[in-house]
């Protein structure tokens, strides 16, 4: 339904997951979140309860952790405070006792909180330049993807559905001072403003390696988990052209104005 309204202009921010467990934590429950997140809207768990039990304080960190990997996972919120007060009778879901202590799922939730990020590039820990990510726009909710598979100097950098294939699949490598380049997994070659040009509209293809400042892109955080690419010869963004939402839209390099059609999600793989 999401896909479809989305589709359609129906315009949806976030989808909630009411998150009403028993003695154990469905195995796909953040994969059932990053699915969501995928179709570019954020999710958040809105009524997070879990029945008592010996793995209740376990259950309420696995919620925890598996929100903080999904970049666009921004909210939990659990339904209620102690657990006279849970509409779950005889349960005791919650994370304070009826008499108001800490339970030990408090706890792990706190641990759980404190220990992790959202893996996101703006989070504490910064881009992993060890990893690979998919980049995922916000406008369309298709990622960046070498057209066609090619291995090709100038070889055109599209919009294409999310698959995770090596052609959408991207390593942050450092050039110093804040300033990354992307390289491609399946070609080895770089994220490149064609021609070194410095107007808007200008083709981002792929190109070797050559450290220029024409390839070397700054993170500009956007809120939300999204972030904006800024491109250190122009200064200008990494956008989806004309805010296409279809496969093979162009991706250009346009004056940095924080639409959605320059947001981008970084989806670790």
């Amino acid at each position: 339904m999401v896909r479809d309204f989305k589709s359609r202009g129906v315009p949806i921010d976030c989808v909630g997951f009411q998150s009403h467990l028993g003695t154990t934590v469905p195995g796909d429950y953040q994969a059932n979140l990053q699915r969501f997140a995928d179709l570019g809207v954020d999710v958040q768990i809105t009524e997070l309860d879990i029945a008592s039990g010996s793995n209740q304080a376990n259950n309420y960190a696995t919620v925890v952790k598996a929100c903080l990997a999904v970049a666009r996972c921004t909210g939990i919120t659990v339904w209620g405070i102690r657990d006279s007060d849970s509409w779950r009778t005889g349960e005791n879901p919650l994370l304070f006792t009826s008499s108001g202590a800490k339970k030990a799922a408090y706890t792990s939730t706190l641990n759980a909180l404190n220990a992790g990020t959202n893996p996101g590039p703006t989070g504490s820990t910064g881009v992993d330049t060890s990893a690979w990510y998919v980049l995922v726009n916000r406008n369309s909710g298709k990622a960046v993807d070498v057209y066609n598979f090619s291995t090709a100097d100038g070889g055109r950098i599209t919009q294409w559905s999310r698959t995770n294939a090596n052609n959408q699949q991207w390593q942050f490598v450092d050039s110093g001072g804040g300033y990354y380049r992307l390289k491609s997994k399946h070609s080895g070659k770089v994220l490149d403003v064609y021609n070194r040009s410095t107007a808007d509209g200008a083709s981002v293809v792929q190109w070797t390696d050559n450290n220029g400042a024409n390839q070397q892109w700054r993170l500009a955080d956007s809120g939300s988990g999204y972030v904006r690419l800024i491109n250190r010869n122009s200064g200008k963004a990494l956008e989806v052209q004309g805010a296409s939402t279809a496969d093979g839209g162009n991706i250009v390099q346009y004056a940095d104005w924080g639409g959605n059609n320059q947001q981008w999600q970084l989806v670790r793989i």
